[in-house]
């Protein structure tokens, strides 16, 4: 990926009850042209997921995610040639994915697990997404200081498998939904530059599309209502060397990072 501009990942959610999109009724089919569609609009990436990862959502079985997203993957790739990520925590779902033609790994609890993740994804040749992610909300210490612990231990663990820095995208998490506070959530956008230089071998994923956080600091309710204030805070990350951003609005987020491009003659 050429570093110098920018990479927009087209959230695709196969799920009845993800937090601004989940539809109980919609089809594979439905799924498909709503990926296509996101290519469109301009998504270099598409983030496919099978099973929301919103405070209180009902657990998912791992056959139940595989079954809401190989045949979506399929079908896209018989129409799209962007790169498909897979958004999933589990070995197992994330294999079968990539043996349907995605190409990412997107692992919000880091890579993480023993190591079972990191290995499919060095066997596969894949490049994966390590969230910051704790199962409990972090008192007592500072979130940037566990922010690189953990990315540092995902990036070991991924070493350990093979698998380069190159080939690792840094989350960090950003949502109440992975139990960081509103002052926890605005210190890691504060403090961006700096977490890049913590890790210059690995570009950093922005994923704060119509998160509650933003409704939270600008009193906006509805997720899908966010749209602008996501495109808004990507544009403030472009700005601190981001290039990699995860949203729901593709054609939004293209127009304001383009904007970003032109002021700063990139």
């Amino acid at each position: 990926m050429d570093s110098r501009r920018f990479y927009i990942w087209g959230i695709l959610n196969c799920t009845p009850d993800s937090f601004s999109d989940g539809d109980p009724t919609a089809t594979a089919e439905d799924f498909i042209r709503r990926g296509r569609e996101l290519v469109a609009d301009g998504a270099d990436i598409l983030d496919v997921g099978g099973a929301s990862s919103r405070s209180g959502a009902a657990p998912v079985s791992a056959e139940e995610e595989l079954t809401r997203l190989l045949p979506v993957i399929e079908g896209l790739r018989k129409y799209c040639s962007v790169p498909i990520s897979i958004d999933s925590f589990r070995s197992e779902v994330a294999d079968r994915a990539l043996s349907a033609g995605a190409a990412i790994v997107n692992d919000i609890h880091g890579l993480r697990d023993g190591g079972a993740m990191a290995a499919v994804v060095a066997r596969h040749g894949a490049k994966a997404v390590a969230m910051h992610w704790r199962p409990e909300p972090l008192s007592g210490k500072d979130i940037l200081e566990d922010l690189r612990k953990l990315w540092g231990q995902s990036l070991a663990i991924a070493r350990a498998a093979g698998i380069g820095p190159e080939r690792v995208i840094l989350d960090p998490g950003l949502g109440e939904g992975f139990h960081k506070t509103v002052e926890q959530n605005l210190r890691i956008l504060r403090h961006l530059p700096e977490l890049r230089a913590a890790f210059p071998n690995c570009e950093l994923l922005f994923a704060l599309s119509r998160k509650s956080f933003l409704g939270a600091v600008a009193a906006e309710p509805c997720p899908k209502d966010r749209d602008c204030l996501s495109a808004a805070a990507a544009y403030g990350a472009y700005g601190d060397g981001l290039r990699h951003f995860r949203v729901h609005n593709v054609l939004l987020t293209k127009k304001i990072l383009r904007l970003g491009e032109a002021v700063r003659g990139t």
